[in-house]
This record gives C-alpha cells, structure tokens and sequence, in this order.
C-alpha cells in the first residue's frame, strides 16, 4: 500500500469515528472527507468536512443551538465546515439536473441527520404505486435510507455529498423565471396549492391588462372606422415582464407591450401601448383567531377574523374561508366559510385594548427557553425564520430571555399597529436592523441599534398599517428581548407608493386619496367547524383566504358589467421580499388539539 493510500485509508477511519461521535449533534447533518475549501477555493488538502445545517459564529451561538465547537484539527486532518440545507424529494419530483426517476441509479439517501450510518453510494431504486390508493412511492436498498432511520425520515435526492461531489449538487437552488407559480405550489401547504396556483395566475394576467378596460375594448376605443367600414377580425398580441413576482394578495408591478390590431373590409388599423402596471387588488390587513389556544377531539371550534381594506366595499363584498391544516397530515385540511359579523371589541386570545397610546407586548421571558418551530406565533405576534431552520429562546441576558434573531431576516407579523417598541440587543458588531412595512409592501420606517454589544437598545418603528417588520443583522447573536405595538383604530389613513397610488388611481377610480394615502376601513367575519372526534393530538395551522365578490347588479349593460371581475385573491400569502426567490407561506393562526 502507498503512502497516500494508507494516508486515505487513515482518513476513512476518522471519519467513521467523527460520525459516531457527532451522531446526535442536531446542527450538523453529515460527515465526509474532500479538498478543504478555503475564501470559497479548494485547496490541494485532504480534510474532514462537517456539512451543518448553519454556520454558527461564537460558543454562546453553538450551545443554544444545542450543538458543540468543531475543533481545528482531528486526528491529525484539518477541519472544513460547509453549510449544507439539501432540498426534499418525493416520489414523481425531480431536481434540477432532471433525473428520470424510471431509470433508477441516482444517489440518494436519508436526511434526517442519522449521519453515523449513512452511506456514501446508495441509488434511488424505482418509482412504484401503492396497490391500495396508488399513491407515488419508491424503493431502494433497506442500507440506503432504512438501517438506522425512522418512519417519517426525510429522503433527498441527489443524496448526501460524499468525496467528490460538492454541495452545491445537493441543495435545491430556487431561481427567478417563468415557473414562478410553482415555487408557490412548493412551498405552500398541499390543500392551498391549487387556489394559490390560480391565485397568482388571476392576478399577473389582471395587473398586466387591465381589469377596468381590457386591451381589446381599448384597442377598439383608438381604431375607429368609418361609415359603411365593417370590421372583419381583431388581434391582441401581449409581452409581459414581471419585475417582481406576481404573488396574489401583493402590490406588485409588471410591465407590458401589447399591440391591437383592427382588419376591416377597408384596412388595418393598429394600436401599441407600453406601460408600467401594479396589482390594485389588495389587502392593507387581515387577522384570524380561534376561540382557545387548545381544545379536546371532538368540540367546535369558533373562528373570528377581519380585514383591512382600502377600497371602499361593503362588507359582505368579501368571500372569506378559514382553512385548518394538521401538522399531522398537511395534505388535508378543513374549511369554513366566514360570514359577516359585527367586530367583537377584542378578538379572542388577543390583548385587550389598553386604550388609545397603550401599547401591547410580548415579553419572551413567559416562553421556556430552547428549540421552537421555524415559523408560528408568540402570543398575537407571528414570525418566520427566513433560513426555515428552527428559532430560539434564549438566556444569554438573565434574568431576560429573548428571541435569537438568525444570521438571515426573522420576518414579525401581527395585526396592523401604529407604533412598534422592540427591545433588543446584540454580541457582534453587527447591529440589529428593524424595518416596517404595511400590507402594500411600503417601507414605512426602519430603525438601527447602535453598535454598542451586550447591551438592550430600544428601537421605535412609527408607520399607518404596520402589519409586518424584518428583523436582521446582529451576526446570528441578536436578541429580540420584547415586542410591543400599538394597535391602529378601526378606521385609519395608510400611505402608497408613488407608482401605487397612480395605479390604483387608474384601476380603482372609486379609492379617494389624500396625498397618497388611502382611507382603510375594517370588517369582521365568524364561523365554526367542529374536530374530528378521533382526532389525535397536535398542532393546527390556520390560513385565510380573502376574494372579492363582482357586485355587478342583473341588468347592467354588458360593456360596463365587463370592467368589473370578482374572484381576486386580495389576501397576502408569502414573504418574498426579504427571501429572494424563494417564496415561504407566512402563518395566519395556529392552536393545539389536546
């Protein structure tokens, strides 16, 4: 044996160790060997390299990851850390280097960190159907994803990187383009891709064309003809770019060409327009909440929502359903259809109003410290990690706890306030960054803490509508130790942007505005539905659909009942902006099933 293969075969044996001893570590999914990577270049230098789910910057980060250091050196190899987040396969989905899964062959392996027993060539059997519901479903060897794993593990597919393979093979890049519905239909959960599929399709083709007077009726308006001229056919040819992705429930912009064309027994007459469009149908709110924060299989459970809205509809103009979806089972979901009601004076499980000025907090030292979900409520108050890696409570500030802000943006969501007080602080020399927005996406405010480390700074975010704030920056160490707002009044005045308002000028001449701002009104809306009686424990997630109905009364002449269309999604269903891409289902409500 040369010395570079015993060399190998030494390195081989090490990593088998590390594998048994970071078996456990929930913050490192694998361990292999390769080239050490170094300012993003392989170096000619064999190493061990720990694939972790997060980089994490200091011992205090580690240890409420609930993880430990990776030391230099082990066993005489240098030490490579590389993030690593590989995307979930299933069954019929292919990655982006298009597989065809009827082939077989391709790496795959279980992810669900049991790395001490993972190989380093296991292949993706065949695609078969279950005999009874002929569901998707595929077969490898038990070595592959079953020795050592557990029901429910997730499988990916490449698989895991081992000697020459890199991770950029392994995680699922999602890029900008003409698949922009279907990153929805990934990301949200099953039972609302379909309406949020739609959803999106509706509202890009409305924004770009018009739905007051659609480029056929204004093509006609431009090429009259003359007495006796008779018009023989019409063409409408459309280009259309989207700047920003065409979510529905979103003030998005898009760009469009498109060309009338006229053939009569005369000519051809043409007409071109170029313009800049934005989406007019959405909402500047909305909020659901159920009656209890748990309850027993069986017994009914009692939902109150509302939605801010800046168009001047009446309230039964609305078409709202409450959609509950068991962590258990995300391809099923319960419905209900909310009818209007009167608003309660509060909401159930909300704060009471403390009167006009009062604020509202959430104070993170009533939650135990530790691991919580990726995205979910603290009270009133909702969050999403944007890594969708799980968040923190944490002690580094006894006798405070505080809420870990993650290396990438933690995106806060509640009821639209008028004034945010956050209390936060930071361990890097990174400060912490708060931006608000309201429901058309404006930047209302944002906030900076000074650079000032292991200290509470308080930051105050002022702003009509503010019914969601980006939290970033603090280098993975900064804490968000409080939370509070000031609920807007039932009635309030929301400010647009330029290019928005001018839209919505054109789109909806009915909103009246006052140097850009729009008057923002409320409705409130009930219903029920009761648990199935065997159903078992658990948590629920609560999502709210909101539509328009066409209030177009029977009798109306055609040509102006044509510039009115029900049926746009006006509710806001993503965090896009602060992901890129990547488009994430923000949460609405959850509660227990005890």
């Amino acid at each position: 044996m040369s010395e570079q293969e015993a060399n190998v075969e030494r390195l081989k044996a090490a990593v088998a160790h590390v594998r048994k001893e970071y078996g456990g570590d929930p913050n490192v999914r694998s361990v292999g060997y390769g080239l050490k990577r170094q300012q993003g270049a392989l170096q000619d230098t064999l190493s061990i390299i720990f694939y972790v789910k997060r980089k994490l910057q200091s011992e205090r980060a580690i240890a409420s990851a609930g993880s430990r250091p990776i030391p230099p050196e082990i066993e005489g190899f240098p030490t490579d850390v590389e993030e690593a987040n590989p995307g979930r396969a299933s069954a019929g989905q292919r990655d982006e280097r298009q597989y065809d899964p009827l082939i077989g062959g391709v790496a795959s392996s279980n992810a669900a960190g049991h790395i001490y027993w993972f190989n380093e060539g296991g292949t993706l059997g065949m695609l078969v159907r279950d005999a009874g519901d002929s569901a998707p479903m595929a077969l490898s060897n038990w070595h592959v994803w079953g020795d050592g794993g557990e029901e429910g593990d997730d499988i990916i597919q490449p698989g895991h990187p081992t000697a020459g393979d890199h991770v950029e093979a392994v995680t699922k890049v999602a890029a900008c383009g003409p698949l922009i519905t279907s990153l929805i239909e990934w990301e949200a959960p099953s039972p609302l891709t379909g309406a949020l599929y739609g959803g999106a399709a509706a509202a890009a083709i409305a924004a770009a064309a018009s739905d007051q007077r659609d480029p056929t009726r204004r093509g006609q308006d431009q090429t009259a003809v003359n007495p006796g001229e008779l018009t023989t056919g019409e063409t409408v040819t459309m280009a259309i770019e989207y700047p920003q992705l065409p979510l529905p429930g979103v003030a998005f912009e898009t760009r469009v060409k498109w060309q009338y064309e006229r053939r009569t027994t005369e000519r051809t007459l043409t007409h071109e327009v170029e313009e800049t469009r934005t989406n007019p149908h959405f909402l500047l709110g909305k909020l659901v909440v159920t009656d209890k924060a748990a309850y027993q299989p069986g017994e009914r459970v009692h939902l109150t929502a509302a939605v801010w809205d800046y168009r001047p509809r009446p309230c039964d103009g609305y078409h709202v359903v409450a959609h509950l979806i068991p962590h258990a089972r995300p391809g099923t979901a319960l419905r209900v259809v909310l009818q209007q009601a009167a608003c309660p004076r509060t909401f159930p499980q909300q704060p009471p109003d403390q009167g006009e000025g009062e604020l509202i907090c959430v104070v993170f030292n009533e939650w135990e410290t530790g691991e919580y979900p990726a995205q979910g409520k603290f009270g009133w108050l909702g969050y999403l990690s944007t890594t969708q890696e799980p968040v923190w409570v944490v002690d580094w500030f006894e006798p405070a706890q505080a809420l870990q802000i993650p290396h990438r943006p933690l995106v806060l969501t509640h009821t639209p306030a008028v004034r945010v007080v956050a209390r936060v602080a930071q361990f890097t020399g990174t400060p912490v960054v708060l931006l608000a927005y309201n429901a058309a996406g404006v930047l209302l405010d944002q906030q900076a803490a000074p650079a000032e480390q292991g200290a509470i700074h308080e930051l105050v975010l002022r702003g009509d509508g503010i019914v969601q704030v980006v939290a970033r920056g603090g280098g993975g160490e900064g804490l968000l130790i409080s939370y509070c707002i000031e609920p807007a009044p039932e009635s309030f005045s929301a400010g647009l942007t330029v290019s928005i308002a001018a839209n919505v000028q054109v789109e909806a001449p009915e909103v009246k505005l006052a140097q850009g701002r729009a008057r923002v009104r409320r409705c409130c809306f009930t219903g029920s539905i009761q648990l199935p009686p065997d159903e078992t424990a658990g948590k629920w997630d609560v999502h709210l659909t909101v539509q328009n109905i066409n209030p177009t009364p029977e009798g109306t002449p055609p040509e102006q009942a044509a510039t009115t269309i029900g049926g746009h999604l006006l509710s806001a269903h993503a965090a896009a902006d602060v992901l890129g891409c990547t488009v994430v289902m923000l949460l609405d409500h959850v509660f227990d099933v005890i």
